[in-house]
């Protein structure tokens, strides 16, 4: 489950919004869920996770669930593949593979 928070937790960076906003937007009344997320305590139910994929990155592109659920694939989808969106995709990657082995690290 940690790295499937950890690949939302670097999705939701993205967004340039904040962690309260982005809460709002997916039905919660506060960003406590959020924050469980990132520490890999808890993770988004099927309502919210939908939710989320719908959030717009970079203006085009979305989050990719099945990237956040099983890491394969892009990060994102949308129906241009723009520089922006590359060049977003390898700023995700390279977040997560940093938490993944700092995670590893400590474990």
């Amino acid at each position: 489950m940690r790295e499937m928070c950890s690949r939302l937790s670097a999705i939701l960076d993205l967004t340039r919004r904040s962690d309260a906003e982005i809460s709002r937007v997916l039905g919660y009344a506060n960003s406590a869920t959020l924050a469980r997320m990132r520490r890999g305590e808890a993770f988004l139910d099927p309502e919210r996770l939908a939710a989320f994929a719908q959030i717009a990155i970079c203006d085009e592109a979305h989050p990719n669930l099945h990237w956040v659920l099983t890491g394969q694939g892009p990060p994102l989808t949308g129906s241009t593949r723009s520089r922006e969106i590359e060049a977003t995709e390898a700023l995700i990657q390279k977040i997560t593979s940093d938490s993944v082995l700092v995670g590893t690290k400590s474990t």
